[in-house]
């Protein structure tokens, strides 16, 4: 059985799996001063709450892109686990990162990418939908191209209302028409129609660089939004990362 970390900016993403099954996942505000005492406390509960035992646990996988808290996280489970964790990044990483810096390549991305094109094949355009916007480009072997990166839709509002001083924080949701009428319905308008275009635009531009056999797949935790509402976005799977650390970790076994 494997327990398998995604540390992000706003959130970490604490996964369970049995072989393919995923037995249970839990997600807890990412805060960079959190101690080790927390980590551990945090992981006994997850595996309370799911009746298993430490000792079930066979291996730990985590990808994180705070590295602060990645020793924290270390001292936190040492006590728990005999089993060392296996850190995603450009040095464990079992597909090959065909860019200029690899060493920079965040490990949430790399998961990404091995879960997307094991899954789903290649050519692959993974989108990940978390505090930034991801674009992975993946090739039909399997070999990360690079991508693109943007700013989230929310990251944008708060961005927005934080400097204009006439503006104020509104719920993103979908309006109905393009045309707003109040001061709310025009951010709606073009934060949320406009993050919808934004996103269409460079699937568009990715399928004229890389083809029309390019698949797309969303995940994180507003991907099934964008789903929904652009047609070029072919699959959701909000598991696509925990899935990534579980063949990564199924990897690194059969390689020792």
């Amino acid at each position: 059985m494997l327990l398998a970390y995604d540390i992000g900016n706003t959130n970490i993403v604490v996964g369970l799996l049995d072989g393919e099954r995923i037995v249970g996942r839990w997600r807890f505000t990412t805060h960079r001063q959190r101690t080790a005492d927390e980590m551990r406390f945090e992981a006994r509960s997850v595996l309370a709450e799911a009746g298993v035992d430490p000792a079930d646990i066979d291996g730990i996988a985590a990808a994180s892109v705070v590295p602060s808290l990645n020793s924290t996280l270390t001292a936190g489970l040492r006590p728990l686990f005999e089993t060392d964790i296996l850190w995603v990044d450009a040095r464990t990483s079992p597909i090959r990162l065909d860019v200029d810096e690899p060493w920079s390549v965040g490990a949430d991305r790399i998961a990404n990418c091995v879960a997307g094109h094991a899954l789903y094949g290649g050519p692959l355009l993974v989108i990940d939908f978390g505090t930034a916007i991801t674009f992975d480009l993946v090739s039909k072997d399997g070999v990360f191209l690079g991508g693109a990166i943007a700013p989230e839709m929310q990251l944008a509002a708060d961005a927005l209302t934080d400097r204009a001083a006439q503006l104020f924080a509104v719920s993103l949701d979908v309006p109905a028409t393009v045309i707003g009428r109040t001061t709310a319905s025009n951010l709606r308008a073009g934060l949320v129609l406009g993050f919808f275009d934004l996103v269409a635009g460079l699937i568009a531009r990715f399928r004229e660089e890389v083809g029309p056999a390019l698949r797309v797949v969303a995940t994180g935790g507003k991907g099934e939004l964008y789903y929904q509402h652009i047609d070029s976005i072919e699959l959701y799977d909000p598991d696509l990362t925990l899935k990534g650390l579980q063949l990564c970790w199924q990897r690194a076994r059969a390689s020792r």
